[in-house]
């Protein structure tokens, strides 16, 4: 009996599927028939076919090179992209090393000894008035130390911590130093002023003074060494009632970009205390 409903199940399949088989079976028949035959009607019908099979192969063929083409557009992407990082990688490390050339040639003009830092925190106003940089007393840094960049004077110490130091700008109302003129050696105040920016005070009506003259550091500062770069001429006035010019500068200083400072820690010799 068991062996009877075995050899019945593989019938019973072929019956139940007999439709399919069948459907299966025409079609390959046709297939044969419209590949074998040479009437026109045939051929026609085989041209047909064959070139509606090659139409859904080529529309087929476009997708898989659209999505060949997504691939290669995003690998391309992707270089792009990191041809583009390491390149601005390059250039920051290219200013880096022209900046501290800069800084460097600072040590053939004077007998300078520096500790080189850098900024670590500015404040958020429009015109800041201090900045905090990584040394401290620790470093050997001390509060009045000079501040400089390759551009030119920045500020002073104005606080020390053992690890950080907290740097009084130019941009300082209460910031003096002692300045002149470098073509004629007119002398003047270097100070902030709230509403003319940075100005050179006290100076003579009777001075000569022009647009575009560079201000430098005096030689009668404690303070600073001489000949450090401060800004330049940017306009000069002058008023009946007073007997002094109001000259205002440009400093030569971009502020608003500090990254990389020096502190004078000794200059001609001199120690600073």
């Amino acid at each position: 009996m068991l062996n009877k409903d075995l050899l019945e199940r593989p019938n019973l399949f072929f019956v139940s599927k007999r439709e399919y088989f069948t459907l299966i079976a025409a079609i390959l028949v046709s297939l044969y028939a419209l590949f074998n035959n040479d009437k026109p009607q045939i051929d026609a019908m085989r041209t047909l076919f064959l070139g509606s099979y090659a139409g859904l192969q080529k529309q087929f063929s476009w997708v898989r090179r659209f999505a060949e083409m997504q691939k290669t557009d995003t690998a391309l992407r992707r270089r792009v992209t990191q041809m583009m990082l390491e390149n601005s990688q390059m250039r920051e490390a290219l200013l880096e090393n022209h900046r501290l050339r800069q800084m460097l040639s600072y040590r053939e003009r004077e007998a300078w000894s520096f500790r080189a830092g850098r900024v670590i925190t500015k404040e958020s106003d429009q015109t800041p008035v201090c900045v905090t940089i990584d040394l401290g007393r620790k470093d050997g840094i001390r509060a009045n130390m000079p501040v400089v960049t390759p551009e030119g004077l920045v500020g002073k110490i104005y606080k020390t911590f053992p690890e950080i130091s907290i740097v009084q700008l130019m941009l300082d109302r209460n910031f003096y130093v002692s300045a002149r003129l470098q073509g004629n050696r007119v002398y003047g105040i270097v100070n902030w002023n709230e509403r003319n920016g940075l100005e050179l005070a006290s100076v003579p009506r009777t001075a000569v003074v022009q647009v575009r003259d560079a201000v430098v550091t005096s030689d009668s500062s404690a303070l600073f060494p001489p000949g450090l770069r401060i800004g330049l001429v940017r306009d000069v006035s002058e008023d009946e009632t007073s007997l002094f010019k109001t000259i205002l500068l440009q400093p030569d200083v971009d502020f608003s970009r500090l990254e990389e400072i020096f502190v004078i820690t000794s200059f001609s010799g001199r120690a600073q205390q």
